[in-house]
This record gives C-alpha cells, structure tokens and sequence, in this order.
C-alpha cells in the first residue's frame, strides 16, 4: 500500500523538524499510541492500538531513522506485529520552508499481512489515511500551543479541530 501527501504546517522548517524527532512530542500526537521510547541512536520501540472495522489490535513495533538530514529529511523503517497480523514497510519525509511555513511531503510503502490484510486494502488505506490526517491536525495544535499550555489531543477533539479549519478556509476567514 503507498501513501503520499503533502501538508503545510503553520510553523518554520527548524520547528517542524524538531518535532518530528521529539519521541515524547510524537507520541502524544499518534492515534491509538500507547508509548513510545528510544532504543538506541535513531530507534525507537512502541505500542499503538488501532483497529479496522471489526479488527481491532495492539501492535508493538520498531522504528529507525535513516538517512538523516536535519532539517529537511529522514527516512523511516518500520516493522509491527499483533495478534491480527503485521505491517512492515518505509517512507521518507521531507520539510520545505515556505514563507515561514514549512511544505511537509511524505512518500511511503507499507506491506500488512495477517487477519489486518484480509479486510481489504482499499478499507487499511481509508483508515491509513483518516489517521494520517488527524496525526497532522494534533501536530499543528500541539505546535501552535503556548509554551508550558496543554492541549487537548484525541480522535473526537481532533476531528472537531479539522472541522473547524475546514469551514474557516470555506468562508475565507483563515485560521
């Protein structure tokens, strides 16, 4: 399953950055994430539980970070399991200052096999994006907070969120 997209985030190119290699930062912003700690230079360890449709699941994986260079690029390998099935695959990211906002465009490939698999790759890839989607929504709230301010993150406040920014940009009104 591929996935790609752009997003353009409310914030310089050297803040984005350091966001996206904050563990602690990225944690709270991954739907379903239940942790997620440094291993070792660049690896990560963690527990996500998510679920489609009726199969739903606690999944514990690895990350690695190649090909780093800050601040523009990384690389991702990933390799996760759970009692439904497997997902194992890599992306790359890539951050362009614009304006003092920051161009973020992510290319991945992702195998799932197991249980997972057999609901059907059209429905993975909606739910891959929908979670995609609100990772980005509380990224940009959590960015965008007051030093020392504590946002609220979860799927509802970040639909909501999404909602909200979506009318704004209809009515011409910004954020």
């Amino acid at each position: 399953m591929k996935l790609n997209g752009t997003r353009t985030i409310p914030a310089s190119q050297q803040k984005v950055w350091n966001f996206l290699i904050d563990p602690n930062q990225l944690a709270k912003c991954m739907p379903g994430c239940e942790s997620l700690e440094e291993t070792g230079e660049n690896e990560y360890s963690g527990v996500i539980k998510v679920g489609v449709a009726a199969i739903k699941g606690v999944y514990n994986g690895k990350v690695k970070m190649e090909e780093i260079q800050p601040p523009s690029h990384y690389k991702l390998n990933l390799d996760g399991k759970g009692k439904q099935g497997f997902l194992k695959g890599s992306g790359t990211v890539d951050l362009e200052e614009q304006d003092g906002q920051t161009l973020l465009t992510y290319h991945g490939d992702i195998q799932i096999g197991g249980l997972l698999a057999s609901v059907g790759q059209r429905m993975v890839g909606g739910v891959a994006k929908m979670l995609i989607g609100q990772f980005f929504t509380a990224m940009e709230a959590e960015i965008q907070a007051m030093p020392d301010e504590e946002v609220k993150q979860g799927a509802l406040v970040n639909i909501w969120r999404t909602l909200v920014k979506w009318i704004r940009s209809i009515l011409g009104q910004g954020d």
